[in-house]
């Protein structure tokens, strides 16, 4: 009995001892499953928190890119519409281009043409010098010719005169009657010729008046000359400060698209980043075509940017031959006066020589030299012309 008691002492002890374990295992598995729901509803938290961080940053991803692509959109018709106002300026600039190398075209036909006429006028000055200095020669040894004429006339009237008072009367007095006759014929005649000539005076003196109005309208057509070509320096000044306002506007756009192309690039930079780790396939296929986009902008850029640079040197050569330039209509009208004037003078010489050609010696003596006003008119003529001629040579012409 005693050893049944003991062992049953013993297994009560190692009862109570499984029991105290027992609880204490208990105790111990309740902690555990404690910390492992914290745990897991601690993991559940930050998966939450981690969900939202995630999709807030998408939302701001999705704003970014909403904000650039509506800024790219703004940024593109902006450019757009600036491509078109360079393109029309640029067709109006090709268009001004061509009428001004036609009016070039034509300023260098009129400079030839001008040249070979003042060439034509020097070598027509000088042989109307010779032809009026053999004339002046001809008409001092026509003079000469009929002084000794009319002595010996005097000389031999005198004779006849003392050959009649050595005759009888009334034969002194028929030859008298019949000289008066004569006398009185020969002074009809001279008076024709003195009405004829007074005629041709008259038309002299209406073409010396139609000469100055021409000299006239000539200085007038030479201050408005002046004037247009101050307009065209006005024209010239206004067209370089707005291809200067051009070259500033092409520096500022240049800038923005540099500073855009960096922003984008960042942009693309975070983008990139972000993508990698959550973008899905339709938003990778979205960004590729705004990079295809982006691309071909900066390919238009270039070609705009080559465009504007052959109009700048366009404009340039343009504004280089319209400081060289006169106006065709002027210097047309300018030729067309020189040419009538021209053409009067040489009607003025051929009136003078006709007139030279009309004096026949042996009138009696009775005949005056007709070169008194028109000897006077041609140095004012010739005077004339070479002032018209200097004229012509003081116009502007700027290289």
């Amino acid at each position: 009995i005693k050893v049944f008691q003991l062992k049953c002492d013993d297994l009560v002890r190692q009862r109570k001892a499984l029991l105290t374990q027992c609880s204490t295992l208990e105790q111990e598995n309740k902690d555990t499953v404690a910390y492992l729901k914290r745990s897991l509803l601690e993991k559940e938290d930050e998966a939450g928190e981690l969900s939202q961080r995630l999709q807030n940053q998408l939302q701001v991803s999705d704003q970014e890119r909403d904000a650039l692509q509506l800024r790219h959109s703004r940024e593109r018709q902006e450019l757009q519409n600036r491509i078109d106002e360079l393109i029309k300026e640029n067709a109006a600039l090709a268009e001004r281009l061509a009428s001004l190398e036609a009016f070039q075209e034509q300023k260098e036909e009129m400079m030839s043409s001008l040249e070979c006429l003042e060439k034509q006028l020097a070598s027509q000055k000088e042989e109307h010098k010779d032809d009026i200095h053999s004339l002046e020669m001809k008409a001092l040894l026509e003079k000469r010719r009929l002084e000794r004429e009319m002595e010996s006339h005097a000389a031999a009237m005198a004779a006849e005169v003392q050959l009649l008072v050595d005759q009888k009367v009334p034969e002194t007095t028929r030859l008298a009657l019949q000289e008066n006759a004569e006398v009185k014929a020969r002074v009809g005649q001279l008076s024709e010729q003195v009405q004829v000539l007074m005629e041709e005076n008259a038309a002299l003196r209406g073409c010396k008046s139609q000469l100055s109005v021409d000299v006239e309208n000539l200085e007038e057509m030479l201050r408005e000359t002046s004037r247009t070509s101050c307009v065209r320096k006005k024209v010239v000044e206004q067209l370089t400060e707005k291809c200067q306002q051009l070259q500033a506007e092409q520096k500022d756009c240049r800038q923005r698209l540099e500073q855009l192309q960096t922003e984008h690039t960042g942009a693309l930079g975070k983008m990139e980043a972000l993508r990698s780790k959550f973008t899905p396939p339709k938003n990778r296929a979205q960004v590729n075509r705004l990079e295809a986009e982006l691309q071909q902008e900066r390919r238009r850029r270039s070609r705009m940017k080559n465009i504007i640079q052959e109009a700048a040197v366009a404009l340039r050569q343009a504004l280089m031959m319209v400081c060289k330039s006169l106006t065709d209509r002027r210097l047309t009208e300018i030729l067309h006066l020189y040419h009538l004037c021209r053409t009067r003078s040489l009607d003025l010489d051929w009136s003078f020589q006709f007139q030279l050609a009309r004096y026949r010696p042996g009138d009696l003596g009775f005949v005056p030299r007709p070169t008194l006003k028109h000897k006077n008119a041609l140095p004012r003529m010739e005077a004339g012309s070479s002032r018209f001629v200097g004229t012509l040579e003081h116009i502007p012409i700027y290289n």
